[in-house]
């Protein structure tokens, strides 16, 4: 965490105790008064009470709601603005290169490893393409849907769209190109679909075998690539993330899925920003840097010139 990200985050903190103070204050008037005269409502109308108190209980209870969204809002108008002005910030310290546009990657590139079948519908956003260290890497954001139709009893017919992976993929390019595929997937997500029907591998290392399937085209690829040292690594990187984590190295380029919704980031509300609480947010929004340095994509082996297969 860099000098500037730290006095950031202690900015931060000055502005949420600000916001807090206001949050607390707008949910202590509104969310008691919604209560209170939402229950006043309805004892006036079951005990037949003058109309007026009925009438006048309503609109008093409206006016809580009112309030208590506003606090709402204000606590995630402050969360959403921190983490909009912090990612801007590490990515300008670490990725100064970078070129962003709202349309997100190619569909292409998001099923190009085959963590995820084909979508019925489906939108992504927020591309950025930067390099680090000398690797290129690009991500953006995913929503994929599948159609669902619903008949009913009538006759009826429904058709609607649900969401079965919604996160960030990325995508880094090497030098070396490997001449196979090696996947290593989560154990409660993994399939054939997403294993592409390759061959299943176990490692040496149980508790990296009890999180993850390996699914190479080449064994001597999983002991090439996957050392004792990396598979700590792997672990540690899907312990920063929320939801399921992919992973495949495909020839000269490697992919990442997080599918977690879009959950893994929450800035802390009720409790001080400071290195501690904010620590982990800063290593996630570092991704692509953090991957490329614990991978090791910069090390001789990845470089084109280290050979063509293994």
């Amino acid at each position: 965490m860099t000098e500037t990200v730290k006095k950031m985050i202690s900015s931060f903190e000055s502005e949420r105790q600000g916001v807090h103070k206001t949050y607390k204050t707008l949910s202590l008037i509104g969310w008691p008064s919604l209560g209170a005269f939402s229950l006043l409502a309805l004892i006036a109308f079951f005990l037949n009470w003058p109309e007026f108190v009925f009438f006048i209980a309503v609109p008093l209870a409206l006016v809580g709601a009112g309030i208590g969204a506003a606090a709402l809002a204000k606590r995630k108008a402050f969360c959403k603005d921190v983490a909009s002005r912090l990612q801007n910030e590490i990515n300008k310290e670490l990725f100064p290169d970078a070129k962003y546009s709202p349309n997100g990657l190619p569909i292409q590139v998001i099923l190009k490893p085959g963590f995820f079948e084909m979508p019925d519908r489906y939108y992504t956003a927020d591309y950025m393409g930067a390099s680090y260290e000398g690797i290129e890497f690009e991500k953006g954001h995913y929503r994929l849907q599948r159609r669902e139709t619903h008949t009913d009893g009538r006759g009826h017919t429904t058709t609607t769209y649900v969401d079965y992976a919604v996160g960030t993929m990325y995508h880094f390019i090497y030098g070396r190109d490997f001449g196979g595929t090696l996947k290593v997937l989560e154990k409660s997500s993994f399939g054939f679909s997403k294993s592409g029907g390759l061959p299943k591998y176990e490692t040496e290392f149980i508790t990296f075998n009890k999180k993850f399937g390996v699914f190479s085209s080449d064994q001597q690829l999983v002991f090439y690539l996957l050392t004792p040292q990396i598979q700590e690594k792997i672990l540690s990187l899907e312990g920063m993330a929320a939801g399921q984590f992919y992973m495949a190295f495909m020839k000269n380029e490697l992919f990442v899925g997080i599918n977690d919704s879009d959950n893994t980031i929450s800035i802390p509300f009720n409790k001080p920003l400071d290195e501690s609480s904010m620590g982990a947010i800063v290593e996630y929004m570092s991704i692509p840097a953090v991957f490329i340095e614990l991978l090791g994509l910069t090390h001789a082996k990845f470089e084109k010139n280290a050979g063509v297969n293994v």
